[in-house]
């Protein structure tokens, strides 16, 4: 098939043969249109252009087109469509665990504020030391030092996506945790 000029069976045919030039030929003509669909999910610019970055990685790196025999272009704006409802359905779960520590965007109050009782602060400090190094350290920036998930990606070189991974990690197993006491 043949759209703006260029013929996406041909552009298929070389990257099955390793050629990185017709990979950057995909990457230059279809990377505007996805980025312009995955914004129109997400609402959120550099949530839009990580996803599409990451999809072209995954595509590249982990050989993705060796598993696409037409549709090349179909098959992307699938792929976008398919980590959009992902990465929503992240951003619901959090949001719901956001409300199970009683924690809103409107009204930002320290930790230590909500857990005045020593017995607790004393239990939840322990349930955050029993995960895993990354998450422990994104839920202590995000809820203790009250750094935004973009201030903590910036901070650790990392997308705020996999930010919302480490949080969501975080968040569901204290909240196990924290009911089996």
């Amino acid at each position: 098939m043949q759209q703006g000029g260029v013929n996406y069976n041909t552009i298929l045919e070389r990257l099955k043969a390793s050629d990185l030039d017709a990979f950057d030929t995909l990457y230059i003509h279809t990377r505007e249109r996805l980025f312009v669909y995955a914004l129109s999910f997400l609402k959120d610019e550099a949530a839009a252009q990580d996803l599409v970055q990451d999809l072209f990685s995954d595509f590249w790196e982990d050989k993705l087109f060796l598993d696409v025999h037409s549709g090349l272009v179909s098959y992307l704006v699938r792929a976008v469509h398919n980590r959009c409802l992902v990465i929503l359905k992240k951003e619901q779960n959090r949001q719901k665990l956001k409300k199970l520590f009683d924690y809103t965007e409107g009204s930002r109050v320290a930790l230590d504020d909500q857990l005045e009782n020593r017995e607790l602060r004393q239990e939840i400090e322990a349930a955050i030391n029993k995960l895993p190094p990354m998450p422990a350290r994104v839920f202590r920036l995000h809820y203790i030092e009250k750094l935004s998930y973009a201030e903590i990606a910036c901070m650790l070189n990392i997308t705020p996506a996999t930010i919302s991974n480490h949080m969501t990690r975080a968040l569901k197993s204290l909240r196990e945790s924290l009911k089996k006491n």
